[in-house]
């Protein structure tokens, strides 16, 4: 590149692995602090909506709720997950860098500009909101447009992900031999770029339906929310946590000093795939179909239990052949990394209780309560793996007392969410308590107070969300450099810390 050209020219046509990785981590920890602390004003608003002051009306809120959801899956985790892919996965693979760096480039800023028109329309009363919602159609298809872009952006650097632990492999290395995060990488990776087209098609008949061709019907504005939401529920969440397992498969064997059983573990990776993947074929209008659609709801549930009990094996059999004592400068990965695992099986274990007709727990909050669990185990996952790589990301020292402090608050304050989300659902109350008037505000009812646990729980999120903030900036700006190797690692990434300055 010419000496002549500015800072900001070098940071915008960058193709490098490292510094692409920062922008996308540090881009998604402002989605997550934006989509927690939107979460966390509706959150106040529907404690008692007849006094509503900061929004106007349940069908505001319920938008702003909704942004609250799809930003913490398209603005937050995938991004966060991204962002650490792209600086791991070439290097524990031994490619020189990542394959099609143009591209991936490109699928950065295309995310940032669809992310950005997402947030916007949004904020111009855009949002995805109840049926019979009142927003501007203009701002919906803006919305609509820009949730598009961010899938796009998404898929251009999944390729090259995918592409990367594909062709770009070291000499020698089989893809049996791929270390367990570039190997779930691989599986999800490929799941989603299966599944987010399916996505993509189906919000652009909506916006079809928006732009005014009265001949086709496509569920239009008061659908809009189910047709996204198909992406977050049981069993496609499943698919955002996979990049969780191949982290803590990691983390856990080089921190007790132990083997892992690497084929019971991708089995695992694989199976939960499988089953994520299935999510493409359910429905999402009404087509008649209930009897087939239950009996895969059900079927994936349970398998999806049956993979998590098979990694926790794997894991099991590794804390137990480890060693007695581990190092103590381990303690942060291995404790976030243990914590992310137990809310993703608490997740799992929702997903499977959503399944059982008896329990009666369709299309109520514990569908919610499956989601904020999984993705809590994501998020938390993801600070183990930056806690653990993040010398390798950003080039210098990484000090783990705040990643601890921002792990330990996302895991409590959403699993506060996650509980109170469920204790709802058993009691019968729509996956938004309070999107209808009669269910929320009514004085020392137990709605109130379930809501108000959840207020609290979205709070300490976002304490914990702003907290790694903070801490990443100073990381950055750190002049403590990097160490080698500081868990004694095996694997490739670990071989040497060039190009990670």
């Amino acid at each position: 590149m010419s000496e002549n050209t500015t800072v900001i020219e070098r940071a915008v046509t960058t193709t490098d692995p490292a510094l692409l990785s920062r922008y996308w981590i540090g881009a998604a920890g402002l989605g997550l602090f934006l989509s927690i602390g939107v979460g966390f004003l509706a959150g106040l608003e529907r404690l008692d909506l007849s006094t509503a002051s900061i929004f106007d009306g349940a069908d505001v809120i319920f938008q702003l709720w909704s942004a609250h959801r799809v930003g913490l899956v398209l603005l937050a985790v995938l991004p966060l997950i991204l962002g650490l892919a792209t600086a791991v996965v070439p290097r524990q693979v031994g490619a020189s860098s990542l394959a099609f760096p143009r591209m991936a480039a490109a699928g950065f800023w295309v995310w940032l500009f669809g992310a950005a028109i997402t947030v916007t329309g949004f904020a111009v009363d855009g949002g995805v909101g109840a049926p019979g919602a009142t927003s501007q159609t203009q701002a919906v298809a803006i919305t609509l447009v820009g949730i598009m872009m961010v899938l796009l952006g998404i898929g251009a650097t999944t390729i090259c992900v995918l592409t990367t632990v594909v062709a770009g492999r070291s000499s020698g290395m089989s893809l049996g031999d791929v270390p367990a995060f570039s190997w779930s990488m691989l599986v999800a990776g490929t799941m989603w770029m299966l599944t987010l087209p399916v996505l993509m098609g189906n919000l652009l008949l909506v916006y079809v339906d928006l732009r005014g061709r009265s001949a086709v019907r496509f569920g239009a504005e008061e659908a809009i929310w189910e047709q996204l939401s198909w992406a977050f529920t049981n069993p496609q969440v499943y698919l955002w946590a996979l990049p969780l397992l191949g982290i803590v498969a990691d983390i856990i064997p080089v921190s007790v000093k132990a083997k892992l059983n690497t084929n019971r573990m991708f089995g695992a990776i694989c199976l939960l795939g499988f089953v994520g993947f299935g999510a493409y074929a359910q429905t999402y209008f009404d087509l008649g179909t209930p009897v087939r659609q239950e009996a895969f709801s059900v079927a994936a549930a349970f398998v999806a239990v049956l993979a998590m009990l098979m990694a926790l094996g794997a894991l099991a059999g590794s804390l137990r052949n480890g060693a007695k004592e581990t190092d103590a400068s381990s303690a942060t990965p291995l404790v976030l990394a243990m914590l992310s695992l137990l809310l993703l099986l608490v997740g799992t274990v929702v997903g499977a209780l959503n399944a059982v007709e008896s329990l009666d727990l369709a299309g109520t909050s514990a569908i919610g309560a499956q989601m904020i669990f999984t993705l809590a185990a994501m998020l938390v996952g993801m600070v183990a793996g930056l806690s653990w790589w993040g010398d390798l990301v950003a080039g210098r020292a990484t000090p783990q007392r705040p990643l601890l402090i921002t792990g330990l608050l996302l895991t409590l304050g959403l699993g506060l969410v996650g509980v109170a989300d469920l204790i709802n659902g058993f009691n019968g109350l729509n996956d938004f308590t309070g999107a209808v008037l009669s269910e929320a505000g009514n004085s020392g009812s137990a709605v109130d107070t379930l809501n108000l646990i959840v207020v609290i729980g979205l709070g300490m999120a976002l304490v914990g969300a702003l907290n790694g903030m903070i801490s990443g900036c100073q990381h950055l700006r750190s002049s403590e450099p990097a160490v080698a190797n500081p868990w004694g690692g095996t694997t490739l990434e670990w071989s040497d810390n060039e190009g990670s300055a």
